[in-house]
């Protein structure tokens, strides 16, 4: 039977699964463009102005596709499921599935109600928000220029999938990456992944003026510095400080969330300081954030020595009643960078204007209150067995996760470079723990049980998940859960223990009937599916084998990362079918 590739791109999540003759085509978006590069803004349509339009599934059609079409953008499928929601979930039963599981499989013929659309046509972030414009007039005032970039996601497993990333460098499936993308100034050594990293002149500094995100369990504008190239790899990818979080943020509301706010990037003292008056005069006074980039430790410049950067935003878990919110919010990103730097008399913008005036290195936030979530390894040991228990015909195997990615300043001195399967220091952000388990097998005809504290529950995080990954050298993400998801599942296994809810079970399965079937299931693609089919490309992924990162972001108390010490690793249990004999 032939495979197919149906994907929820904008949700960055991915579920493949045989395709009967009706089914529609994978749901992707457009080719992306070569090279490091977000996609183009599509011209916005004026679609359904009077209620909502409706149309019907063909042949080929895709709900990214049909959104396109509609709304100009297929990052807004989402609205399109959600008004059609019953008719989509009705159509995959006729076909034999146990749901649509999400929208990630439609057929031809199914209604598809498309409701008017506020954001189809508005107005860009330097548009809509009034302290860009009073900004970038204060900024022309002062004797600065400024270059503009834009925001958008960017999607790790179709960037890899079509060639333009060595490897998808375990993202996660649940808070799809928004990136920053910058020009750059005129004269300077060629950025190695244009636009989405950059270099930073030494009296220079990017800002990035907008919104918040909505309420969610954690997000983050998380600056990182990339040396090396993601093309071909290995990078070095370190965390530079502490990102802005939803603990930390400071907004121009009472809230974190939806809120205007300013994040000022610099390593000079006497910009950081100018950069600062602008914003406050554009009326952003209370709202500055500030990420140092300390020349001890880094390499500024514009020249060919000199580190580059990246700014990426994290979004992670709305809360209820604010999916939608946050799938507008990482469709059109309400955000506006521009990187800002004294004018000088020459017309070589590469040298500085200002004499030095190193910012010094920041303060880290400290992790770990001394609480841990130890107490529960009897229970633990418990769920484990409960967990064998339940499946006699199937043999298990032991894993645990461990400290698979070097914290980053730790990393960057000893030089840890990211090389799927070696981790090094991967981006890992400073507000996280990201246990890693070894790579494992997993062929048709088994299942994995994920299962540990649901470190939320246990206070040591404000989001935590538990993520699979396909091949070791890929580390392209397939599925995921989150502490929400995960909430209450091992009572699956230990109904009457009290300790049950800060405890999860999840399993994720490949032996179809002849495995555990229930909500807290998920149906992988088999080991020999196409992978790269989703995005049409043909670059191997091998699905056999697999990997799993536990995430613990955020201790509310720290607003850091929970101390690893204080955390019962999560565990997994690999389960394959006994032999006849035994």
């Amino acid at each position: 039977m032939a495979v197919t590739a149906v994907s929820g791109i904008a949700a960055g999540c991915t579920v493949l699964c045989p395709a009967p003759t009706a089914l529609a085509r994978p749901m992707t978006a457009a080719p992306a463009p070569t090279a490091l590069t977000a996609p183009p803004p599509l011209p916005a349509k004026d679609a359904a102005n009077d209620g909502e339009d409706v149309r019907t599934v063909t042949d080929g059609d895709t709900l990214w596709s049909m959104a396109e079409e509609i709304y100009g953008s297929g990052a807004k499928w989402p609205d399109l499921y959600r008004a059609s929601r019953d008719g989509i979930e009705k159509a995959a039963r006729a076909h034999g599935f146990p749901s649509d599981d999400d929208g990630h499989r439609i057929f031809a013929g199914t209604a598809i109600h498309a409701p008017a659309s506020p954001r189809a046509g508005a107005a860009t972030p330097d548009r809509a928000d009034p302290h860009v414009a009073r900004f970038q007039r204060q900024v022309a005032q002062s004797g600065y220029v400024s270059q503009s970039g834009s925001e958008a996601v960017f999607d790790l497993n179709r960037r890899y999938c079509e060639g333009t990333l060595f490897s998808g460098m375990w993202p996660n499936p649940q808070s799809p990456y928004i990136v920053t993308n910058l020009p750059e100034v005129p004269g300077q050594t060629a950025n190695t992944n244009p636009p989405v990293t950059w270099r930073l002149r030494e009296d220079e500094a990017v800002v990035l003026i907008g919104t918040t995100p909505p309420p969610e369990a954690y997000f983050s504008f998380d600056l990182t510095m990339v040396r090396g190239s993601l093309h071909t790899g290995p990078v070095l990818w370190p965390a530079v400080g502490d990102p802005v979080n939803r603990g930390t943020v400071k907004t121009a509301g009472p809230t974190p969330f939806g809120q205007p706010f300013a994040l000022v990037i610099t390593g000079h003292e006497r910009t950081r300081a100018e950069v600062h008056e602008m914003l406050a005069a554009s009326g952003l006074g209370g709202a500055i954030n500030d990420a140092t980039v300390p020349s001890a430790m880094f390499r500024l410049g514009l020249g060919e020595d000199a580190d580059q950067f990246l700014l990426g935003i994290r979004t992670a878990a709305p809360e209820p009643g604010f999916e939608k919110a946050l799938d507008d919010y990482r469709a059109a990103p309400p955000l506006q960078i521009l990187r800002v730097r004294p004018k000088g008399a020459s017309a070589d913008q590469t040298k500085p204007v200002y004499a030095p005036a190193p910012l010094p290195v920041p303060r880290l936030r400290t992790a770990g209150t001394g609480a841990t979530e130890l107490d529960l390894n009897p229970s633990l040991q418990e769920l484990r067995q409960r967990i064998i228990d339940a499946h006699p015909g199937f043999e298990a195997r032991d894993m645990v996760t461990e400290r698979g990615f070097e914290q980053s300043y730790p990393g960057l001195q000893s030089n840890k470079v990211i090389d799927p399967p070696t981790p090094g220091i991967g981006a890992l952000s400073n507000d996280a723990d990201d246990p890693l388990s070894p790579s494992f097998s997993l062929p048709d005809g088994s299942f994995v049980v994920a299962y540990g504290t649901n470190h939320v529950a246990t206070r040591q995080a404000s989001y935590s998940s538990i993520s699979l990954y396909a091949d070791e050298e890929a580390a392209v993400s397939v599925t995921a859960k989150n502490h929400r998801d995960l909430r209450g599942t091992a009572r699956d296994y230990l109904p009457d223990s009290p300790d049950a809810d800060k405890l999860y079970a999840w399993t994720f399965s490949r032996a179809g009937d002849a495995g555990p079937t229930g909500p807290h299931v998920t149906e992988l693609p088999s080991a020999g599916t196409d992978f790269c089919a989703q995005y049409g490309a043909d670059r191997p992924v091998d699905m056999s084998r697999m990997q799993a990162v536990a995430r613990a972001y955020m201790q509310p108390e720290t607003l850091t990362h929970p101390a690893l010490s204080s955390l019962l690793l999560d565990r997994l249990l690999v389960f394959t079918p006994k032999s006849k004999s035994e």
